[in-house]
């Protein structure tokens, strides 16, 4: 017997409290919240209710993170992207197909939000009953699952059809025990008193002040530091040995364990040249918490991993060369050498699964196909570079015009034998650099790109190479000779 059309609308609402709407990067992932990491990322994926798929949510990535489970799609990834918050999910079911049938993840929300969804919605079943709900394109209800009385049991399913179903639900059941969304709302992490050694929340006033001033005092010097790093010891003891004796101090102290864990993953990186895997993993989400990159491990053993991780890369550099935070393309005056990002990126990953050059151009070579707003341009001369997708060779040559014109309003530095105030000055590569935030190698690319499209000119003299505006296509009328004097002779067009 199929369901009333109550129940179907009690399960459209408890959709829009279990899925979520979510923000994405400027490479169209999801974006992370304060202490929230990524766990692992599979392509190829799509959404169920029950048996019936959901329309528009049948191709696209699936991201697993310490707090969400997110779906991106493909084609419209702004539009159908949609969020699982573990917090309120009640318990997960594992199905590994069979024949045709894909393997899948069941999600199942806590009886809380079923109740708070009932008090807060007393009307459900009189307006669902004057309007069944069910979705375009589709026979289902939004949501199967049974109904018990007026109690529905909703259920929400990710469909794997490239694999990862089995390394996705060990590390869901993981983030569910360990439950990191929790941090967000830790209280302080107490101090231990220098007296009796037990636990206190600090409070400001006239002890702490004088704490302070006798911390400063006892850390003078070489004794001192050695002193405190003995302190910091017996801390980090009481801090592990309190921790784990009830539920409610291992959430007091949650903050501090976690903080602990990094702190030894990140002294575990400088010699463990044959750790084992599991370091091996730990030095990897160590990596992501500090908002780096996909690494291997993050992904699954399917034939696809590797394009799937080529495409994930590529949406890394985007986020890393995008970032408001890190600023990095813009500190380059909106252009970098390809290698220059190479090794930038290498460094900020901290010796944690190094990119190789042949998977990096792979991946800046996606950027197009994956629409992100970053392109890898090629020049002349073959040099790789990368830039934003709106800067275009017109706007550069705008901006190195522009430049040249101010300097008619300059004198130079020594006297010239031609007319300066109309005329300007030749500028070298080393000179642009500096202006635009560039590296000398792409200064001589741009201005190179410039003399070819006739906004430029060079001097050619003992010196080196200086660029001019081309006044000889704005006034042909000008000989060359009396436009720059005799001595100007060697200016090429």
């Amino acid at each position: 017997m199929s369901d009333s059309p109550s129940v179907h609308g009690l399960r459209r609402l408890m959709l829009c409290m279990f899925l979520r709407q979510i923000d994405l990067t400027t490479a169209l992932r999801p974006s992370l919240l304060p202490d929230e990491t990524l766990l692992f990322v599979q392509d190829a994926v799509g959404l169920y209710e029950g048996k019936y798929k959901l329309p528009n949510y049948q191709n696209g990535h699936a991201y697993l993170t310490s707090h969400r489970a997110c779906y991106v799609d493909n084609e419209e990834p702004r539009k159908h992207a949609v969020a699982i918050d573990l917090k309120d999910v009640d318990r997960p079911e594992f199905y590994a197909g069979f024949l045709k049938s894909s393997p899948k993840i069941t999600f199942y929300p806590k009886a809380s939000k079923r109740a708070s969804l009932a008090a807060r919605n007393p009307s459900v079943s009189h307006a669902a009953s004057s309007n069944p709900i069910t979705p375009p394109e589709s026979p289902a209800p939004i949501l199967n699952g049974t109904s018990d009385g007026d109690d529905v049991v909703a259920s929400l399913k990710f469909s794997f059809r490239a694999g990862g179903e089995k390394v996705f639900f060990e590390r869901l059941k993981g983030a569910l025990v360990q439950r990191k969304w929790l941090l967000q709302s830790a209280p302080p992490v107490p101090k231990p008193s220098r007296q009796s050694g037990e636990y206190r929340t600090s409070t400001p006033g006239y002890e702490e002040r004088s704490d302070a001033v006798t911390e400063r005092e006892r850390t003078v010097g070489i004794a001192g530091l050695e002193r405190r790093g003995i302190e910091l010891r017996k801390n980090n003891e009481l801090v592990l040995g309190n921790a784990f004796e009830d539920l409610e101090a291992l959430m007091t102290s949650a903050k501090e364990i976690v903080a602990l864990a990094e702190q030894f993953a990140s002294q575990a990186n400088t010699g463990t040249e044959g750790s084992s895997s599991e370091a091996k993993a730990l030095l990897s989400q160590s990596a992501s918490a500090l908002g780096l990159v996909t690494t291997r491990d993050m992904l699954g053993s399917s034939s696809g991993s590797e394009s799937l991780y080529v495409s994930e890369l590529s949406r890394n550099l985007a986020e890393f060369l995008t970032d408001d935070a890190q600023g990095l393309l813009k500190r380059e005056g909106g252009i970098m050498s390809l290698v220059d990002l190479w090794a930038v990126f290498n460094r900020a990953r901290g010796g944690v699964e190094l990119v190789s050059p042949m998977d990096f151009e792979k991946a800046a070579q996606l950027w197009d196909k994956l629409k992100l707003p970053i392109r890898l341009r090629r020049f002349k001369s073959g040099l790789l570079v990368v830039q934003g997708r709106d800067r275009t060779d017109e706007k550069t040559v705008a901006s190195l015009l522009a430049w040249l014109k101010g300097l008619h309003s300059k004198s130079p530095s020594s006297e010239v034998s031609w007319d300066w105030p109309r005329y300007g000055r030749g500028v070298t590569a080393q000179e642009v650099a500096e202006r635009f935030g560039w590296s000398v190698g792409v200064a001589s690319e741009e201005l190179e790109m410039a003399e070819e499209r006739g906004a430029l000119c060079r001097e050619q003299g003992i010196d080196g190479i200086r660029f001019w505006q081309n006044f000889f296509i704005e006034e042909p009328q000008i000989t060359m000779d009396s436009a720059l004097g005799s001595d100007m002779s060697n200016l090429h067009v």
